[in-house]
Formats: structure tokens, C-alpha cells, sequence
């Protein structure tokens, strides 16, 4: 998987045989480390904060060494499944220590707007 990945990031970045080099070199680098998390008991957040990684450094290369191995997986985001839902029926979501709780056929409408907006990366 290493080696696939390091050909996929070099052929998008097209450079110079020098810096080719160190594009290989970090692409070894950030796959050790991030396997290193995994193999790791410890979050990803700690992870970095005992190492001295910036969060978001860790999070790039982690995005961009699975992106580079699994090219097509970035393709869709979410799966369209319909929602069939009786007029008695509701539909409850939890976010942390926020209830959601729709009734009925208005509870499909919203939920399907919601993921419509989702979906279309619409933002207000």
C-alpha cells in the first residue's frame, strides 16, 4: 500500500527529482507516524499533543495518504436511501444533549431537506 501511495502523491505534485526526494521521504514519514496512532491506545489528539504534532498537520496527511491509496473512495459522501415513513411514525436524533424529535410525514420532509442540503454542500 506504502509504495502505491508514494507513486499517487508524487504523480500529483510533478516535481523535480530533488524534490521528489523529500515528497517520498515525507509520505514514509507520515505513514509511519500515522500508523504509529493507530498501533497507539491513545486518541489522536493526545497522540499529537506528546509527540508535538500540530493536529491539523496529522489530520492532512492522514486525508491525503488515504485519498492517495483509495482514490475512489472520496468519490461519493453519502449514500442516497430513501425514508418511507407512516404518518404516525417519528424520528428521533441525539446530538450530545440536544433531542430532536419529528412527527409524522413532516418528520421525512425535514430529514430530506436536511440531507438534500447535506448532500449539495449548501451552506446559509
Amino acid at each position: 500500500m506504502r509504495a502505491k501511495t508514494v507513486v499517487g502523491i508524487e504523480q500529483a505534485t510533478r516535481l523535480n527529482g530533488r524534490k521528489r526526494q523529500s515528497v517520498r521521504r515525507n509520505v514514509a514519514r507520515w505513514s509511519r507516524i500515522i500508523e504509529a496512532q493507530r498501533q497507539s491506545p491513545l486518541t489522536v489528539v493526545e497522540f499529537c499533543r506528546r509527540r508535538r504534532i500540530a493536529k491539523a498537520t496529522f489530520w492532512y496527511w492522514r486525508k491525503r495518504l488515504v485519498r492517495a491509496a483509495n482514490p475512489e473512495r472520496g468519490a461519493q459522501r453519502f449514500l442516497a436511501v430513501p425514508i418511507i415513513a407512516p404518518a404516525a411514525a417519528h424520528i428521533e436524533v441525539e446530538l450530545g444533549t440536544l433531542r430532536l424529535r419529528l412527527e409524522g410525514m413532516a418528520a421525512a420532509r425535514v430529514i430530506e431537506a436536511i440531507v438534500g442540503r447535506i448532500d449539495t454542500g449548501a451552506q446559509r
